[in-house]
């Protein structure tokens, strides 16, 4: 059995004898995670948290990494069900000092007790179990705990003597009362900024993956994160060291059919969990044809690039329906698509083919039939190229699938 005592203050927000108490404190995030649990939705009729979406939580922690000096003041929230912990008063625990000189309570007098919360856990508690469950701010506390290079003190507010259905209530009071900040409002908050600064926030905006007016930072993501297939390949002025090979519309038109595919992406405004998908996606499909990435070549072209897309989104949203990937976890995403495209040999980029490749639907369809023809051959085990329409096969190509 381990145990906890933090310093912070004791908060009765009104003045209604049942209305529940807060504590506020600050912790460390890795010790946080220690014992703090969730109880999500689909795991407990009084569960109150959403699907944790890996994607998110890692922005977050993309987002602490961009900049040394990017901090997120927001506070979680926590909940202390009923005797699950103790809060002492400051005057019972150092009865010998005078508080009568200094105000320590901000003119709130009755309403705000310093003292110690005090509670205790079993290590590697199951999450229903543990003392203290997450009501808000999940994807930021796991984002920030997952920061390897510093452990991070956040601010926690938290319910004590806390009943499930008060929990419930204060997620869905927080949850329907978060409004995205309008673009005018933004021009607005900056428009005190000389120019110089206003660039240097614009720019720390971006690179910290938020929205600048209509700049949106995805495609700087797409073309600066490590973690992207596109790294310093995209066409365009920004790029000024590396190859400018990939056309702007061919990402923008893979997010707009990824966001059209599971319009959750766009009816959320998750563009972080739109970035990991999407960037996932052709990771698997850049490890699967490592010798043509990068190359002009036939593979690189726009319409392949869309044919592509589309077709393993299309692949994906099917085994997604039927429960067999997480949508939200990059990992799980590169998995099923290196599945899915270990069937389509590089051989089909290589060989010339029998139409002139333009940029046209008729185009990106004959590809996409293609491509199902190769998934099918590799099924029957058939060679690769058996009843394809693009490829000019003009010698005996054979390969046996194991």
């Amino acid at each position: 059995m381990e145990e906890r005592r933090y310093f912070g203050c004791s908060v009765r927000q009104r003045q209604d004898k049942d209305t529940v108490s807060f504590f506020v404190f600050y912790a460390r995030a890795k010790d946080i995670k220690e014992w703090i649990g969730i109880k999500r939705v689909q795991d407990s009729v009084e569960g109150t948290q959403r699907i944790l979406r890996q994607t998110r939580r890692k922005a977050i922690t993309r987002f602490i990494k961009s900049d040394s000096i990017n901090t997120i003041p927001n506070n979680i929230l926590i909940a202390f069900e009923e005797k699950k912990a103790k809060f002492t008063p400051l005057k019972d625990s150092f009865k010998n000092l005078s508080f009568e000189s200094t105000d320590f309570k901000n003119n709130c007098d009755e309403q705000i007790t310093w003292g110690f919360l005090e509670f205790s856990f079993e290590p590697n508690q199951d999450d229903h179990l543990r003392p203290a469950l997450l009501i808000d701010g999940q994807h930021r506390f796991y984002g920030i705990s997952d920061y390897e290079d510093e452990d991070l003190p956040l601010l926690i507010v938290s319910l004590i003597h806390s009943t499930p259905q008060e929990q419930a209530f204060q997620f869905i009071v927080i949850n329907n009362k978060a409004v995205r900040v309008p673009t005018e409002s933004v021009k607005s908050i900056i428009a005190h900024l000389d120019e110089k600064k206003e660039e240097e926030l614009r720019h720390r905006l971006l690179k910290a993956g938020v929205s600048y007016g209509k700049q949106s930072p995805i495609l700087r993501d797409i073309n600066d994160l490590s973690s992207s297939p596109f790294q310093n390949l995209l066409n365009w002025s920004y790029n000024k060291q590396g190859t400018k090979l990939v056309s702007l519309t061919a990402i923008e038109q893979g997010f707009r059919y990824l966001k059209a595919q599971f319009d959750f992406l766009d009816k959320d405004d998750d563009d972080d969990s739109l970035l990991e998908i999407f960037c996932a996606i052709w990771r698997a499909i850049k490890n699967n044809y490592s010798e043509l990435w990068g190359e002009d070549n036939k593979f690189m072209k726009k319409v392949n690039m869309d044919a592509m897309n589309e077709f393993i989104i299309g692949k994906l949203k099917v085994i997604w329906e039927i429960g067999v990937v997480d949508i939200f976890d990059s990992s799980s995403i590169e998995n099923q698509v290196f599945n899915i495209i270990n069937s389509l040999s590089p051989k089909f980029w290589e060989l010339e083919w029998s139409i002139k490749i333009q940029d046209n639907a008729s185009v990106r369809k004959m590809i996409k039939e293609d491509l199902q023809t190769m998934t099918n051959n590799h099924r029957m085990r058939q060679s690769w190229n058996e009843s394809l329409k693009l490829p000019i096969v003009t010698e005996n190509i054979f390969e046996d699938f194991e």
